[in-house]
């Protein structure tokens, strides 16, 4: 049967293969090698060629930097949006920039359909926000906080009224 042989011969090869690559017993290449004056003597067949001394392949082979790691800062990484729930629009807004997020970019809306916002919201509570707690906040997001005037208020809604006589569904 022929498939043990081939399969010895290639295990063998194999083997002579690596015993080849890890080169062997290793001499000291540093000295210069001495010929004996009488005639020189080829080298065994049976050991590998000795690799090229150290130095030779060290000297040519040297790491070239690449320009992209050290010109290129990764930038830093978008803030994240902060729990505004239950605080007043003047912590969200100290909040906000403390977090490192541009309170610029800070929009106020009411809670309900049937209140309106005044100029001076300060004071106000935050029922909700736009983009949730913990989203990555770029530099182009807008953040809307839903506001009311207590916070009482977060939690009372009909269909989106405050008062229910206000709601178009009510029927009185």
């Amino acid at each position: 049967m022929r498939t043990p042989h081939r399969l010895a011969l290639t295990a063998l090869v194999a083997v002579l293969a690596l015993a080849g690559c890890s080169g062997g017993s290793r001499t000291d290449d540093s000295a210069p090698a001495t010929a004996s004056p009488s005639s020189p003597s080829p080298p065994p067949a049976s050991q590998p060629p000795s690799p090229p001394p150290p130095s030779a392949t060290t000297e040519t082979l040297t790491p070239t930097p690449t320009a992209t790691s050290s010109t290129t800062p990764t930038p830093p990484p978008d803030p994240v949006m902060p729990a505004l729930h239950s605080r007043t629009y003047e912590q969200a807004r100290a909040e906000l920039a403390r977090a490192g997020v541009s309170t610029a970019r800070l929009k106020p809306g009411a809670q309900h359909k049937d209140v309106t916002v005044p100029r001076d919201h300060d004071g106000w509570y935050i029922c909700d926000t736009s983009p949730r707690p913990g989203a990555p906040v770029t530099a182009a997001t807008t953040v809307t906080v839903r506001l009311a005037r207590d916070f009482s208020d977060c939690t009372t809604s009909f269909n989106g009224y405050l008062h229910q006589e206000n709601d178009p569904a009510h029927t009185p």
